[in-house]
């Protein structure tokens, strides 16, 4: 009887062996090596190639449109392989051909980001290749030393002091949640009181401010509109007599946002002031230099920046200002533990015990962030940084401060546009003048229509004080003047043409 027990546990042994065997040959496929490797690095460098051939001759636009019924159709996913040429053809067709291009020299819309330099892409893509982990210091200690010197950088730039802590982010949104989340926590607020928080900023604070409330369970807080200045920046008077009558009313003021750089019109606000009203009332005080920040690279900015080492928290985004692919923002805090405290548990979870992936001596990041599973983005950083050194992306930041100068000139001698505001950064706000008797928001609507549906440039509208604007952005690392000359001289075409129409 035992000796018939081991022949079938023998047997089915075979079988499994025989059965793991076939496995591993019918997955091998996923084993990507050789020239099979080797052909698909050729087909996808030969894409990036006729990509960046577009850009140079400006063949295409940044809004490009495919004929979708001319293309081989594949949406749906399936059981059966498809061969790598094909699958990038239908890449070229959906991504590369179609859409709009953030990294396109005439794409002027948003805040320009995600249009990286090739080392920065790379810095992408090797990690992902290389499965490298930077979640944990003792899981790869090199690549978490890495970041943690890149977050020294981002903290020196903006004169804080010793004892700061940050993370490397997915850009400004989660940064923001992130520094909401410490800012709640640093002043021990209860969910029992979140309906009398008061949240200060004006009406051009990024929405991400809004949306981070919510995630960090202060959808009841106060969000209180700061009057802006006819710079349209915040007042610092305006804020601390919201503040006192707030507390008069029995509300809890608690964290003020100021911002370096406005998406609509890069506007920076006036963060010392901003910084001795916090000071006075111990609010938390947050700067979102999720745009602007970089420019503090530019010897002639820094002026701006001036109160910003006061902040408790800032957000800056390299996938704007240091031209990097997207999805990469730098969150750092001033007081360090508070960050910690905020993002890391008092015990060790189920299945961390038993191992030491974790150490009092080094902090990790997912330590210092809600993420634990997260990509090694500070290599997006290190890599262009490195090989460029910061001297060129200074260089290329001061040249986008001066085309915008340079467009809201142009613009300015023609006297056919409105320009309410002079450029701080690199947004420049302009509405071409309508004939008379025409309604000027609409006539500037139907414009950006038509030069949007032209397809060889890019810009969005910018609207305040119920006023419909223009607006174009230069932040591209490929932008240059004659992208500048190119985008004025379409507009005043584009704007000559609807006057003569409208008439």
């Amino acid at each position: 009887m035992a000796e018939s027990n081991g022949n079938k546990e023998s047997a089915e042994d075979d079988n499994l062996c025989q059965m793991l065997a076939d496995l591993k040959v019918r997955t091998s496929a996923l084993e990507v090596q050789g020239a099979e490797r080797d052909s698909m690095t050729k087909t996808t460098a030969d894409l990036l190639k006729a990509y960046d051939d577009n850009l140079l001759k400006l063949t295409c636009g940044p809004v490009m449109k495919t004929d979708r019924e001319s293309s081989e159709v594949m949406d749906e996913v399936s059981e059966s392989p498809i061969d790598f040429d094909l699958v990038v053809k239908d890449f070229k067709d959906r991504l590369v051909s179609a859409g709009v291009n953030n990294g396109h020299p005439t794409f002027f819309g948003f805040i320009n980001a995600g249009g990286g330099t090739y080392p920065a892409s790379l810095g992408a893509f090797v990690p992902a290749a290389l499965a490298t982990y930077s979640g944990a210091h003792l899981g790869n200690a090199e690549a978490v030393q890495m970041e943690n010197r890149l977050i020294k950088w981002v903290a020196d730039l903006f004169g804080y002091p010793a004892g700061h802590a940050g993370n490397i982010s997915s850009g400004g949104s989660l940064a923001t949640l992130t520094a909401l989340a410490v800012a709640r926590d640093s002043r021990e607020l209860k969910a029992a009181d979140f309906h009398r928080c008061v949240v200060y900023c004006s009406e051009f604070t990024h929405y991400a401010v809004q949306k981070g409330l919510r995630a960090v369970g202060m959808r009841d807080a106060i969000l209180r509109n700061t009057p802006v200045d006819k710079a349209l920046k915040m007042t610092a008077a305006a804020l601390e007599r919201q503040i006192n009558e707030d507390k008069e009313a029995g509300l809890l003021p608690f964290l003020v946002v100021a911002t370096v750089g406005t998406t609509l019109t890069g506007s920076v606000d006036p963060v010392n002031d901003i910084a001795d009203v916090c000071d006075r009332h111990q609010l938390w005080l947050h700067v979102d230099a999720a745009y602007g920040g970089f420019f503090a690279l530019c010897d002639e900015m820094k002026q701006l920046f001036s109160g910003v080492e006061r902040s408790d928290s800032i957000v800056v985004n390299p996938h704007k200002g240091l031209f990097t692919s997207g999805g990469v923002g730098v969150l750092v805090v001033k007081d360090g533990e508070k960050l910690q405290q905020c993002c890391s548990l008092e015990q060790t979870f189920n299945f961390f015990k038993g191992h030491s992936i974790f150490s009092a001596e080094n902090v990790s990041p997912s330590e210092l962030s809600f993420e634990l599973t997260r990509p090694f983005r500070g290599a997006q950083m290190w890599l262009p940084l490195k090989v460029f050194g910061v001297g060129v992306f200074r260089t290329a930041l001061e040249e986008k401060l001066l085309l915008a100068r340079y467009f809201h000139r142009k613009l300015k001698e023609t006297g056919e546009f409105e320009l309410p505001l002079e450029p701080e950064l690199s947004v420049v706000v302009f509405r071409a003048t309508a004939p008379p008797g025409v309604d000027i928001n609409n006539f500037n609507q139907q414009l950006l229509d038509d030069l949007i549906s032209d397809g060889k440039i890019f810009i969005t509208p910018a609207v305040f004080s119920d006023q419909y604007y223009l607006r174009v952005c230069v932040l591209c690392f490929k932008t240059h003047i004659e992208h500048i000359d190119m985008c004025f001289s379409l507009i005043v075409e584009k704007r000559g043409h609807l006057w003569k129409s409208s008439r």
